[in-house]
């Protein structure tokens, strides 16, 4: 038992019994690491300021590096520590876990230590991680690499082999939840639900009494997150190959640049367009299923064959093929068209047929519209931060083009008030359903006013846009921090897309 705690030599007793002195001299006097870790056999390592706190060493690092990322999948990690003082010709290899400490307290406590004293200003840090660096075991090295075989073990930190199993099992799927962008579902789950409620309108208004097909309704389901996890793959991996998103500096956050798993080194190029094909693969699969349960032949030609082969089509050009469709900026019309009418129509498609009743092919299109509207709104706002990468690498998005002056400058008051009016449109398209609804029950359904609901929401968000778009014009000095301010915006977005759209699923239900 020693400073340590419980700890165990191991190899050469003698040595490791000798080098204990020394041991503990480096690990006090700590000051400088390169710390190394992987993910899915891809290594990272990072040269950071460190300091000794306990029985553990206290490091930070940006929320946008790549280490950061590394550490949020898998904690374990190996350090070599060196010190400022040159009578020491050995270093200090140190074996653990990271831990993130998000007391605001411990955080400040980190900061101070490493700089002497004095931590960075609040909003600075805010910008880092602060980790604790767990030793499972410590070890001499020199700079040859030279093997000593002694080491000190402490087998207090270690963790069992269940537990490590689990933490991969864990951090292989929070790499992937990452890497297709699962919080981005929404968007594909809101205009299912809505073609699932839009057909359940019609059958109540045909007055049939079958069961409701949950089989194949849970299959649109899991086809289309299919879909739109394979069009997140291979968007990130035509973004990888043009370098937009290696170009992209606003890293760290869920909303923009992809989800920087190339990029951060978390999985490699090939892993993610073999991950697209195969979830492509998932999607046309489940497609000829369902086709086959309708018209008793997997390729019997039906208009789910059409909307399959076009929403498959809008996810692989959109950023890859020699069409690039978000490079032309006919990226604004693939996502509301594929994340809108294609889904919409297409689950109400399977579920009306599935029922033996007429197909709500106007009914359908009508509730798309808002849908896609708030889809677009979604795309629109994330391409704000991505603009100056996108404009670098030949990206010509509309915001791009609308945001660009003739001296190279980037001007947001264009495309803002571009999202101005396609915010006021899609709840303007959601009054005139819920007035269509009380003109022509047969069309809609007067319930619609539901989704309004969220328009609260959109004023907040067009107000924080709006003084983000005048600060962005009065601080250039400000821009590197900047494009991290509007994520509220990127949030309430989203937010406002996914309420809508419940809302009007479930207007459409309360009028079947």
């Amino acid at each position: 038992m020693d400073q340590f705690g419980a700890m165990r030599l191991g190899g050469n007793a003698e040595r490791a019994s000798a080098d204990q002195a020394l041991t503990a001299q480096l690990f006090d006097k700590a000051r400088r690491m390169v710390i190394a870790g992987a993910i899915d056999g891809n290594p990272s390592a990072t040269p950071l300021l460190c300091a000794r706190d306990g029985e553990d060493l206290v490091f930070a690092a940006h929320r946008a590096s790549r280490l950061t990322a590394l550490l949020s999948i898998n904690p374990r990690a190996q350090a070599i520590v060196e010190t400022d003082d040159p009578l020491f010709s050995l270093l200090l290899e140190v074996t653990g876990f990271c831990v993130e400490l998000r007391e605001a307290a411990a955080r400040g406590r980190v900061l101070a230590a490493l700089h002497g004293g004095a931590g960075p200003d609040d909003a600075a840090a805010r910008e880092f991680a602060c980790y604790r660096l767990r030793p499972t075991r410590l070890a001499l090295v020199d700079r040859m690499a030279t093997p000593r075989f002694a080491w000190q073990a402490l087998p207090q930190n270690r963790r069992s082999d269940a537990r490590l199993a689990l933490d991969d099992l864990g951090g292989w799927m929070r790499l992937w939840i990452r890497t297709v962008r699962a919080p981005f579902f929404t968007a594909a789950i809101v205009p299912v639900l809505l073609g699932g409620a839009v057909a359940r309108f019609a059958i109540a208004r045909a007055g049939t009494g079958a069961d409701w097909p949950w089989a194949l309704f849970l299959w649109c389901i899991a086809g289309v997150l299919l879909a739109a996890a394979g069009t997140n793959l291979i968007n990130d991996y035509g973004d990888h190959e043009t370098g937009a998103d290696e170009g992209n500096e606003v890293g760290g956050n869920p909303f923009t640049g992809g989800s920087r798993a190339i990029q951060l080194g978390m999985v490699a190029a090939w892993k993610v367009l073999l991950g697209s094909a195969i979830c492509f693969g998932g999607t046309v699969a489940i497609g000829l299923h369902i086709n086959a349960a309708l018209a008793g032949h997997a390729l019997a030609p039906t208009p789910l064959l059409g909307f399959g082969v076009i929403g498959c089509a809008l996810g692989i050009m959109y950023t890859m093929g020699p069409f690039r469709l978000s490079y032309r900026g006919l990226g604004e019309v693939a996502v509301p068209l594929g994340f809108g009418p294609v889904i919409v129509l297409g689950t109400a498609y399977v579920l009306a047929s599935a029922m033996h009743v007429p197909v709500p092919w106007l009914v359908g299109l009508l509730a798309a519209l808002p849908v896609s509207v708030f889809v677009l709104l979604i795309l629109w706002i994330n391409q704000f931060q991505d603009a100056p990468a996108d404009a670098a690498a030949g990206k010509r998005t509309w915001v791009v083009r609308l945001a660009e002056t003739a001296g190279g400058d980037i001007d947001f008051r264009r495309p803002f008030r571009a999202y101005l009016a396609l915010d006021a449109a899609g709840f303007g398209l959601i009054a005139l359903l819920g007035l269509i609804g009380r003109a022509d029950p047969a069309l809609a359904t007067r319930y619609a006013f539901l989704a309004l609901l969220p328009l609260p929401l959109a004023l907040v968000a067009a107000r924080k846009g709006s003084l983000w778009v005048r600060r962005w014009r009065a601080a250039p000095g400000e821009r590197a921090r900047l494009p991290f301010e509007l994520l509220g915006v990127n949030a309430i977005t989203i937010g406002v897309h996914l309420a809508t759209g419940l809302l009007l699923a479930l207007a459409y239900l309360l009028a079947g």
